[in-house]
């Protein structure tokens, strides 16, 4: 217990903080009672006290999920994410541009919806009017069009990605 007190002194990240304060938790309390103060379930509770009891404040950290490696490199995708925000915040994008520039630049062809989840990860969220409006009235539509666009924006948290 000692440990973890300590531990929380000077750890900063929040996330290891939350998981060191269920640990604190799970050690005071019955498992249950310490989940529903976190609003999850004992299991989760259980099992960063079971981890940070094996591997210490390490145990704690987010361990690097396995999967596919991605068929375009970091330097590459940074790249292509500049230069879909910076055309973006002047007139746009389709998913159908964004694909394209990703076939010519890096030389990979993904389909539409993946391309679409490739753009959801560099934090940009598609925006278009429902087809219902395209029969509404001239004056609707353009207050409709001057709010949004039918094309690929930037989001305003670009930094979280």
């Amino acid at each position: 217990m000692a440990k973890v007190r300590r531990s929380l002194k000077r750890v900063k990240d929040p996330v290891i903080r939350e998981r060191l304060l269920m640990v604190k938790a799970g050690c005071e309390k019955p498992l249950r009672k310490a989940a529903e103060d976190f609003g999850c379930t004992h299991g989760k509770i259980d099992f960063w006290v079971k981890r940070f009891e094996k591997l210490g404040l390490r145990g704690l950290q987010t361990k690097k999920r396995q999967g596919r490696p991605r068929k375009i490199s970091e330097e590459q995708e940074s790249v292509l994410k500049q230069t879909v925000q910076k055309k973006s915040a002047r007139q746009g994008w389709r998913t159908k541009h964004v694909r394209e520039l990703i076939a010519r630049e890096a030389g990979v062809k993904y389909s539409e919806r993946h391309t679409i989840r490739v753009l959801q990860r560099w934090g940009m969220a598609r925006l278009a009017p429902r087809p219902r409006y395209a029969y509404s009235k001239e004056r609707d539509r353009r207050a409709f069009l001057k709010k949004t666009r039918p094309t690929w924006h930037a989001s305003k948290n670009l930094g979280a990605s």
